[in-house]
């Protein structure tokens, strides 16, 4: 033994490699030389110590240092297994196989391997190609075109591991495989992703990614196997983040991305008391929050939901954390009385955000009171500053929980397709094994959800198999592993954790203290139950899980399981001018959950014993684990290497205690010695009898078993060192990679076959072509030389024409220049006559127009002699008329002299007047005399003449 390549055990790393110098009192004692160099006694006496030591595989001796299947290793234990997973995992191949099952190892870093040209090589022959998740969604595709019959993922894992980004590169890869597949639903699919990560997941001490709910995603397909859509189910989001979170971590994204976008509307600035690290720069998968705020607008317009739906769900988003921010003093009246501060623009942020601008004491009143009916009366009970503040978280966490149900069902109505769908592969992520610090009823509800999936898990390849290889009749070794069931009938059994939870919530005065107590008293005697760490505090209770101890604080579990919201607040919010928030509460038609209320005690405890948080939470796992149980289901164990999500750093011990709680090691123990594929005698024969002949079929009269005995023995050689195929009582099971390659064998066998098919009805369908071809040419023939002779005949026909033609046309022509000859001399004789009657008629027209046109010529000089006289007489008159226009001007001017002489003589006698009246004024005593009145007299006469001889001018 000295020299072996060995593992010892150690205290801090679980294993280390060594090498045996030295072996003392029969085995018992070895020395060993540890890589480091320093030497350590190994006593397998000592408490926790293995029998022997386990030795080293030689795979490096060989050249080489992993296997891709774990499966193949020739020593099979621990510290084998974490060391291949370690030596991978620094080669950067992330992928392992343990039998069917694909162990997932976090990188931490994108690495090269999820090209469409991989994605390519794994829908094809995968046996040499190295370990991928593409060959897990490959074969789910195949399963499900082959055999038609659902599929379904299992991705597990503790919270980091990579659960949520291996969903995604299995869904990415499924639609690709997808006949012909529409790019718009695929489109669809694939950002519903980004969308519920932006909404459904936070950054934690674990993880910057980090799931806080639950997803089973299931992919649709019609009957040519194209995706047609997908639908979406989640479980148990953590409303408890959105009012706080523990240090280190963040709340859900989204916050974070409208806190980057810096849209004024939402008034943002500054710190919330719901948020941590909102001022730390945080990159998720290399993006800002500002540029994966984009991402999610537009993965909601891809969905279907409007620009006006994005504002109002936005502005109910930073409502919360406006109303988050709201501050609740006593009133001065009354100590037991609160308000709220509203002289905060916080507050008028919040009612403006929150749909309750119009009547903002409405939001305050419903926050800081209470309605209490009893009986036939209604009492208004007033709330204290701490009742109210957890009223307002209330309304935070349920505002938010029902923003993200209506996203999911958006995403469905967006993407799901049921009425084409044939057939569906589905994928579960759901959150991880959780055990922190301080663990609350969230992480409670994560860990029961995962003893579930482990029970599946443990059913699927330890407990299942072994029974039915059992009921088969297989030879088999029992292989043990460790059972969850007596965990999870402590949690489910009618005195179970769950049902005293549910007790204690339903009790007037029940509390969290009182819940604990009941724990401990109640499963004090169960291995379950760490009772010594329990005893170390009055309100922490300790669970032994699959995947280890964790510690319990109870404070909250009674009111986080009630999950009760007042009828005030529900009232308040479908009254929301919010859109989107009066949609999300559909007001009295909602079922109102009342605790502690008077008449129908028994109807009312039963409906809130199935109302409450874990009791919705227990019937979707049931209904899940249905689903699941109706299809053929494969897993991927996602192992997280280290905690400080460093891509080198591989933690021993934490990966060793992760595959301990995996059953890995067990897994790969019952891979290794069963048989992964099986297939009923009927289905075997009526797919595989068509190979066996030419080489041993089955004998005639041969039961159903034995056909199938002698078509298997025909077709698969059991090899030296396994056998490849086992026959069962109603089935043949088949060893690793077997049935693959019969199917394989079977896909080449009706390839050739096919193709002979296809030369033999190539054949035959040319030789018919050629049939038709060679008829066809023989008519074409036919029709070709009666065409020919048609022709010919035509030909001859003309000519005979022609020649008739011509001796008609002569003979024609003989009798026309017969006829012609007797028309000639009676036109010559017409021709004479009409000359000499023309010459006659030419003389008398000529004579005729003599006459007129002298008769014209008379008549025309008379005419003319006449216009010259009237010329003459018209220009003695323009001669007259000129002499009269001088003789006028002349006049004219005279009358324009007489004129001016008038109006001279007017100026003198009016002169003279004046000198005479002037004269007659000065001599009034002297008489005129003759001479003057007769001058005076003949004076005035004058004047008179004058003015008539002007009047008549």
């Amino acid at each position: 033994m000295e020299g072996s390549k060995v593992y010892v055990p150690d205290g801090r790393l679980i294993w280390l490699p060594a090498t045996v110098t030295r072996v003392e009192d029969g085995g018992q004692r070895i020395s060993v030389l540890l890589q480091d160099g320093t030497t350590r006694v190994v006593d397998l006496q000592d408490e926790g110590m293995p029998e022997s030591l386990p030795l080293q595989n030689h795979e490096a001796e060989n050249g080489q240092d992993d296997v891709e299947d774990m499966c193949t290793l020739n020593h099979l234990h621990e510290p084998a297994i974490v060391y291949n997973l370690q030596t991978r995992f620094a080669k950067q191949c992330p992928y392992t196989y343990t039998g069917s099952i694909v162990v997932a190892i976090n990188p931490y870093a994108w690495l090269n391997l999820y090209s469409k040209e991989t994605q390519k090589l794994y829908s094809g022959d995968r046996a040499k190609l190295p370990p991928h998740v593409y060959a897990t969604s490959a074969s789910a595709f195949e399963s499900m075109t082959l055999y038609d019959r659902p599929q379904s993922i299992l991705v597990s894992g503790e919270s980091g591991a990579g659960k949520t980004e291996t969903v995604k590169i299995l869904m990415e890869h499924i639609a690709s495989l997808s006949a012909n597949p529409n790019t718009l639903i695929v489109e669809k699919v694939l950002k519903s992703n980004p969308l519920l990560e932006a909404f459904g997941n936070a950054k934690t001490v674990r993880n910057d990614n980090s799931s806080r709910f639950g997803k089973f995603t299931q992919l649709q397909f019609d009957t040519d196997h194209c995706m047609v859509g997908a639908k979406c189910r989640h479980y148990l989001l953590e409303k408890s983040r959105v009012i706080g979170q523990a240090k280190n971590e963040r709340n859900y994204h989204i916050f974070y991305q409208l806190k980057a976008s810096k849209v004024q509307r939402w008034a943002l600035q500054g710190g919330f008391s719901y948020l941590r690290d909102e001022d730390k720069a945080f990159l998720l998968e290399g993006e800002t929050d500002a540029k994966r705020f984009q991402v999610t607008c537009d993965a909601l317009t891809t969905i279907g939901v409007k620009s006006d739906e994005q504002d109002a769900l936005f502005d109910a988003l930073a409502g919360i954390l406006h109303i988050g921010q709201v501050s609740f003093r006593q009133k001065a009246s009354n100590g037991e009385e609160c308000e709220p501060d509203t002289a905060t623009e916080t507050w008028a942020h919040a009612c403006r955000l929150l749909g309750f601008e119009a009547d903002p004491m409405l939001l305050g009143t419903s926050i800081c009171s209470r309605t209490v009916k009893a009986r036939m009366e209604v009492y208004v009970v007033p709330l204290t500053v701490e009742q109210a503040q957890a009223n307002r978280d209330a309304l935070s966490k349920e505002l938010y929980a029902r923003l993200f149900g209506y996203l999911v069902r958006r995403v469905n109505e967006s993407i799901s397709c049921d009425d084409e769908m044939q057939g569906h592969i589905d994928l579960l992520d759901i959150f991880g094994f959780e055990a922190f610090e301080t663990n609350r009823f969230e992480q409670f509800c994560i860990n029961f959800a995962n003893e579930k999936l482990q029970q599946k898990f443990t059913h699927d390849v330890f407990k299942t198999v072994q029974e039915e290889y059992a009921r088969e009749g297989l030879g088999w070794t029992y292989v043990s592993f460790k059972d969850n069931q007596d965990m999870l009938d402590m949690l489910e059994a009618p005195l179970g954790v769950i049902s005293l939870l549910n007790e204690e919530c339903i009790r007037p005065m029940g509390n969290d203290l009182t819940f604990c107590s009941k724990v401990i008293s109640t499963h004090d005697s169960n291995i379950r139950l760490d009772k010594q760490r329990a005893r170390l505090s009055a309100s922490h209770f300790a669970l032994r899980h699959y995947a280890g101890t964790v510690m319990y604080d109870v404070n909250g579990f009674v009111e986080t399981n009630k999950d009760a919201l007042s009828s005030d607040v529900l009232a308040l919010l479908s009254s929301s001018a919010n859109t989107m928030i009066s949609h999300v509460f559909p007001g009295k038609t909602e079922h109102v959950k009342k605790v502690g209320l008077s008449g129908g005690r028994r109807n009312t405890t039963a409906s809130f014993m199935t109302e409450t948080v874990i009791a919705k939470f227990k019937a979707q796992l049931t209904g899940l684990m249905s689903d699941i149980s109706d299809t053929q289901t494969h897993y991927i164990r996602c192992i997280k290497p280290n905690s400080s999500k460093s891509s080198t750093i591989f933690d021993l011990p934490g990966v060793i205690e992760q595959l301990r709680c995996a059953g890995v090691v067990e897994a790969i123990r019952i891979s290794r010695a069963a048989f992964p594929n099986k297939m009923s005698h009927e289905r075997f024969l009526h797919r595989f009898i068509i190979m066996s002949k030419g080489k041993e079929p089955p004998k005639s009269g041969a039961t159903v078993a034995t056909a199938c005995l002698q078509v298997a023995s025909a077709l698969l050689r059991s090899g030296e060192s396994k056998e490849t195929f086992v026959m069962g009582n109603n089935h043949i099971y088949f060893s690793q990679g077997v049935l693959e390659d019969l199917e394989h064998d079977r896909t080449l066998f009706v390839q050739d076959r096919a193709i002979v098919i296809q030369r033999m009805l190539k054949g035959y369908i040319r030789r018919r072509r050629f049939t038709q071809f060679r008829t066809a040419v023989i008519r074409l023939q036919a029709n070709f030389r009666t065409l020919s002779q048609h022709r010919q005949y035509n030909q001859i026909r003309r000519r005979v024409i022609i020649l008739q033609a011509l001796w008609r046309g002569y003979r024609a022509r003989v009798a026309v220049t017969q006829k012609k000859l007797f028309m000639s001399a009676v036109i010559v004789q017409r021709n004479w006559r009409t000359y000499k009657a023309q010459k006659t008629y030419n003389k008398l027209r000529t004579a005729v127009l003599a006459i007129q046109a002298q008769i014209k010529r008379k008549e025309q000089q008379a005419k003319l002699k006449q216009q010259k006289e009237e010329l003459e007489k018209q220009k003695s008159i323009e001669y007259e008329l000129s002499a009269l226009k001088s003789r006028l001007d002349e006049e004219k001017a005279m009358r324009l002299q007489m004129e001016v002489a008038n109006t001279t003589l007017q100026q003198q006698l009016a002169e003279e007047v004046s000198h005479h009246h002037n004269q007659r004024r000065t001599s009034v005593s002297t008489a005129p005399s003759v001479d003057d009145i007769s001058l005076l007299d003949e004076s005035g006469r004058m004047l008179s003449t004058l003015q008539l001889e002007v009047q008549k001018w």
